[in-house]
């Protein structure tokens, strides 16, 4: 409370004069209410000067209000001040006639922010009429803010008005109105104007309704007793004319109407308007809905499935089928979606969308969600158990899982119980989020990344087409979906635009899956796409989970080619350049598996099974087997380059000559697999071959030519330089080992810049090519394109007469040769895949280890064949790697051995038996619940030992014999546990 009035400065004191609102500003002054400005608006309102306004407002007078109201208007002014928003409706004599104000107060706080000001705004409703006093604000049966009849009045003469209504016209309706988003307006224009909108909607639907029982019901809805006539144009009308007058031009009205029968009542009425309003939803292009039959069947629906979800969950109603995602390129079944089916016992199957928006809208859709992941996690743990091949599943997820609180941890739990490697699961998202989800489902999704999980987008085309840019950007979508139905097949322009978005899926490195493929058409249109993926019942009806515990494995692919494709899925056939910078015109483009030396096509666009029948080819088919039988000419260029491209993992190319043409063919390595690989082939054609000439000797011959294709077909990369050591030239081969075109390459003095010590080394060797005509012969490690490369390069001077003008560069990429010697000296004496020391160190080591006490014991992971088979070598392998870490830790560095296999070796000085079986101990300790991959598991071990001396390195091997046959010991006595003994030295034979 202050006891100042407060102090408005001119630029304030004009903002509230000029308000076009009538309003006043007010204070508490040593407790008493003063109003310190009115507007000019409220000066015209009730015809009088501002000094007049002030004055009779300090007096505290109620000279001009009805008296009926002066009670509630002193409460109200003396009140206003406790609330920070309040609402009075009472009368006022304005130039001798009572009109009826509605008064709205607000507290708020000056511009010295301690100062509080109430500010009242008022509307005018008019005249007040002595007869409609009936429904004025002292009565119960009354809203205050729209001045319509309430719920209560409803509930009291509601039957009544019905009744008469009937009487009258033979037939009634009840319309339920609600304010869409009224909350929202309220939000951003303020209460006062959603007041005002109420009362916008009150007087609308009045205007049209004049003679009819129109309520407000609820904060923002209402209700209205109405003939049937002429329903559709007059609720049009309505919403029409509430959004033009509301302040955003949008807000509207919209209704649920129910047609009533003679012996409905008024409750059961107002109930099936309420739920056609529901089914109306979130469509803003209909005003209005009348209850009817698919209504009443929607909710029927809806009322059985929540009352039954919980019954169906444990009863086993909830099954879920697997639609499979055929591989177009190896002609299996690559993955599965999971689609969930609703089967009460005696009713027919219901789909999954007739239940799945119920439950989103329900708030229950996170238990089918992790209902159908613990099936498909049952299913992939019984197909392992029984030795079937699995391949990924799909399961689909709704936005509003991740507002479930430890949604993730939910996941992971059952992953963990059914022990399902991540890369196992995808998760399909089916729709996209509302602006308030964004964030939450960004960092869901990240999250399930980051454990290992794929996240598909199943958005564009059927029915979830709202496929957006904002989608695409901030999420990391494995793959997208696309959806064939609403696609016009034998439309070019179907064609453009699907190329085009399987083109920026692949740009996005996104994985394209193209679904609903329903008949031969269909499958045709994708094939010569490039999409790998595709799915629908032209390919396949769902299957039963029931037949997937026994399917055979040859119709999924196997572990091996889930590897090798995943590769291949990386490469975006119709980019005709192969994965370098350098730029081709649109070429034969085909994609090759070599498989048990054996070659497949997989694809190939039109232009090169148009360059397959120019060679002379009927189709595809022959000129395969062709390559297959053929080992002259061509063909042995062919295998030659393939040969060569696997090994060194680079690009290989070579000409294919026919009598009349010469072309050019490129093949690079894709996907590499212990046993298969996949090349990407593209080829341009480099001339026509002139007529047969009989020429006489060679030096018909020019030497340019044979300079040319000698730097054409080598492969080596070369270059050469001027004298200030421009680059002047290099060979296609040398512009693919850096990933430079002629252009780039001109532009500079060496490859790399001024601060990279690799530019003063080769820079000064180059000099002194110049200066000493030397030669030099080096190895330069670089990295190109993301990856490590080492190069070997030759250096040598080029002569004009007798004078050095400019040198020559050969450059052979020799990094799978290197890294073939690196991984033959660390074979010599350790273990690749865990760095221990093994078996081939033991020569040098056991020449240190005679004539003192030893422990050396033999360790053998439990069952790792039967987890090796299981889960396959990434876990087998990565189990080893822990097992090897865990005796680092335990026995430390020098000690341990991989003797082969899962067989490891530890060789320590020994103490005493007891200190043995602590380490032991501690060792099974580390290895329970260890982190495999994205999996926990108890890696269980048996072990055997035994301990004295050796007196030499033969009984060490000895050692090991005993060590191994106590670990046979273990095996026997049911594995998991640790057998020993004394060291018992083996009798050396007597030499007669």
């Amino acid at each position: 409370m202050s006891d100042q009035p407060y102090h408005f400065s001119e630029e304030e004191k004009k903002k509230f004069q000029l308000c076009p609102q009538p309003l006043i500003v007010c204070q508490l002054v040593n407790g008493q209410y003063r109003v310190l400005l009115a507007s000019d608006s409220y000066c015209n309102m009730i015809h009088s000067d501002r000094s007049s306004v002030l004055e009779y407002l300090n007096q505290s007078s109620f000279s001009r209000v009805h008296p009926a109201d002066v009670n509630k208007l002193a409460a109200f002014s003396a009140e206003a001040f406790n609330h920070k928003e309040s609402h009075l409706f009472y009368r006022l004599s304005i130039s001798g006639e009572y009109h009826t104000l509605l008064a709205s107060a607000q507290i708020m706080l000056a511009k010295d922010h301690e100062t509080k000001l109430g500010i009242v705004t008022y509307t005018d409703l008019g005249y007040y009429h002595g007869e409609d006093l009936s429904y004025s604000f002292d009565l119960p049966h009354t809203d205050q803010i729209s001045g319509l009849p309430n719920s209560d009045y409803f509930d009291k003469f509601g039957e009544d008005y019905l009744v008469n209504l009937f009487a009258k016209k033979g037939s009634a309706a009840v319309a339920y109105f609600d304010i869409a988003s009224l909350r929202s307006y309220n939000d951003h224009y303020g209460f006062l104007q959603g007041n005002k909108l109420i009362r916008t909607c009150a007087q609308t639907i009045s205007k049209y309704y004049p003679d009819c029982l129109v309520i407000r019901y609820l904060d923002d809805s209402f209700l209205a007793i109405i003939p049937t006539e002429n329903l559709a144009s007059k609720l049009t009308a309505i919403s029409k004319e509430v959004a033009s007058l509301a302040a955003d031009k949008v807000t509207s009205l919209r209704a649920g109407v129910y047609r009533l029968n003679a012996k409905d009542t008024l409750s059961h009425a107002v109930d099936r308007a309420y739920l056609a309003l529901r089914y109306l939803g979130d469509n803003r292009q209909s005003p209005y809905e009348v209850y009817n039959k698919t209504i009443q069947r929607y909710f029927e629906n809806r009322d059985y499935l929540l009352g039954h979800f919980e019954e169906a969950l444990t009863k086993g109603w909830l099954t879920v089928s697997y639609q499979p995602i055929y591989n177009i390129f190896s002609n299996k079944i690559c993955s599965f979606e999971a689609i969930s089916r609703w089967e009460s016992p005696g009713k027919p199957v219901k789909k999954a969308r007739s239940f799945v928006p119920i439950l989103e809208n329900s708030g229950l859709i996170y238990h089918l969600d992790l209902h159908v992941l613990r099936q498909v996690c049952q299913l992939l743990k019984t197909r392992r158990a029984n030795n079937l091949t699995n391949v990924p599943i799909a399961i689909n997820l709704s936005q509003t899982d991740f507002r479930i609180p430890n949604f993730i941890d939910h996941i992971l739990k059952i992953t963990q119980e059914f022990q399902i490697p991540h890369y196992l699961l995808k998760f399909d998202l089916l729709a996209l989020p509302n602006d308030s989800d964004q964030e939450l489902l960004q960092k869901g999704t990240s999250a399930l990344q980051k454990h290992g999980f794929e996240i598909y987008l199943d958005r564009y085309g059927g029915e979830n087409s709202d496929l957006s840019t904002e989608a695409l950007i901030n999420y990391n979508f494995s793959s997208l979906k696309i959806d064939l139905r609403n696609l016009q097949i034998s439309s070019d322009k179907s064609k453009i635009v699907l190329t085009s978005i399987i083109n920026m899926c692949h740009s996005l490195k996104i994985s394209p899956i193209v679904k609903g493929i329903e008949n031969q058409d269909m499958f045709a249109f994708v094939k010569p796409l490039g999409v790998m993926e595709v799915q629908g019942h032209y390919l396949s009806t769902e299957l039963p989970q029931a037949e997937l515990v026994r399917s055979p494995a040859d119709k999924l692919e196997t572990p091996e080619e889930q590897e090798l494709y995943a590769g291949i899925k990386k490469v975006h056939a119709f980019n005709n350049n192969l994965l370098t910078s350098g730029s081709l015109a649109y070429s034969p483009n085909s994609i090759f598996i070599w498989d048990n030396k054996k070659l497949t096509l997989v694809y190939s666009n039109q232009a090169f099974a148009a360059w397959v029948q120019h060679l002379g080819f009927s189709d595809l088919d022959s000129f395969v087997h062709a390559c297959n039988v053929t080992y002259t000419s061509n063909y042995n260029h062919l295998w030659n380059a393939v040969i060569n491209c696997n090994q060194e993992d680079n690009i290989s190319q070579f000409d294919w000559i026919t009598d009349a043409e010469e072309f050019k063919v490129r093949l690079q390595l894709v996907a590499k697999t212990d046993n298969m690989a996949a090349f990407l082939s593209d080829g341009y054609k480099v001339r026509d071959r002139p007529k047969p000439i009989d020429y006489q000797a060679i030096s018909g011959i020019k030497e340019d030519l044979i300079k040319k294709a000698l730097i054409e077909t080598t492969n080596v990369g070369l270059f050469w330089k001027n004298h200030d050591l421009n680059f002047l030239g290099a060979n296609q081969r040398f512009l693919d080992y850096f990933g430079l075109t002629l252009n780039e390459l001109e532009q500079k003095k060496s490859l790399f810049l001024a601060a990279d010590p690799r530019f003063k080394q080769i820079l000064g060797q180059e000099e002194q090519i110049l200066k000493d005509g030397v030669t030099i012969d080096n190895y330069l490690e670089t990295t190109v394109k993301g990856r490590k490369r080492t190069f070997r390069y030759f250096l040598s001077p080029i002569y004009d007469e007798s004078q050095i003008s400019g040198l020559i560069g050969i450059v052979v990429d020799a990094t799978a040769k290197m890294a073939e010697l690196t991984s033959l000296r660390q074979e010599a004496t350790r273990d690749p895949l865990t760095t221990l020391k093994n078996r081939r160190s033991f020569d040098r080591d056991f020449a240190y280890l005679t004539q003192q006490e030893l422990m050396v014991m033999m360790i053998d992971v439990d069952h790792f064949k039967e987890f090796n088979d299981q889960f396959g070598h990434r876990y087998g392998d990565e189990v080893l790697k822990k097992v090897a870490t865990c005796l680092l830790k335990t026995y430390g560095i020098g000690n341990c051995y991989r003797y082969g296999g899962d067989e490891f070796i530890v060789i320590q000085n020994f103490h005493t038996s007891k200190i043995v079986l602590e380490k032991d101990r501690q060792l099974r300790q580390l290895l329970s619940q260890i982190p495999i991959l994205d999996l926990k598991f108890d890696v269980k071990i048996s072990a055997g030992y035994v301990y004295g001396q050796a007196s030499d390195e033969k009984a060490i091997y000895d050692m090991i014999n005993q060590a191994d046959s106590c670990l046979y010991q273990s095996k026997e006595q049911g594995r998991n546990q640790i057998t020993g003994k004394e060291f018992h030295p083996v009798a050396k034979p007597k030499i007669d």
